[in-house]
């Protein structure tokens, strides 16, 4: 994903141009620039904080980045500044991506009932641009009682794990035994 962004010096004006205070860093340096609010809006919807951003700078520099932290207005729900990590490529990436599931678990089949504990599992990626959208994992063989932990989960080719490989990730609850006098009430 794109997104322009501009030099500024101060933030006062901002809002009325349409635009929101940003600061792109990484270890070595820390540049504040504005983006344009709905432009930031749309991007930062459809990538969240595990998706790239090539931020493209008024000037001709652009800059590998990844959504580090977006401060909202409480009231509004609108984005007020946002926070970039800076990223190089060829450098390992931490970053979160999601997990969605495929399948009908046998323990869900047998009356079940799936629990996911885990949304988001963080791993590191070779570079900025192998950060995987999502981790799809198939579930049809858990059954009841049954966990799969971050270890189980087959991850993109040169991704590796940035947690314990033991962590549960998703587990098939055994089914909730109702009590006769409730059934009976």
């Amino acid at each position: 994903m794109e997104l322009k962004a501009y030099p500024r010096t101060g933030t006062k004006g901002l809002a009325e141009q349409g635009l929101i205070p940003v600061v792109a860093y990484n270890k070595d340096q820390n540049v504040s620039l504005s983006v344009e609010l709905k432009a930031f809006d749309r991007v930062f919807r459809k990538v969240s904080t595990h998706g790239l951003i090539e931020l493209q700078v008024e000037g001709g520099e652009t800059l590998p980045v990844l959504v580090k932290a977006v401060q909202m207005n409480k009231r509004t729900r609108v984005a007020m500044h946002a926070d970039f990590y800076m990223v190089t490529y060829g450098q390992e990436i931490e970053a979160p991506v999601p997990i969605h599931t495929t399948g009908k678990a046998k323990g869900v089949v047998e009356g079940g009932i799936l629990d996911i504990l885990v949304h988001n599992l963080n791993i590191l990626a070779p570079g900025p641009r192998r950060i995987p959208e999502e981790i799809i994992v198939d579930i049809t063989t858990l059954g009841v009682g049954e966990t799969l932990l971050a270890g189980d989960i087959i991850l993109p080719e040169g991704c590796k794990l940035a947690v314990d490989k033991t962590i549960p990730v998703i587990t098939i609850l055994a089914p909730q035994k109702v009590k006769a006098a409730e059934v009976q009430a």
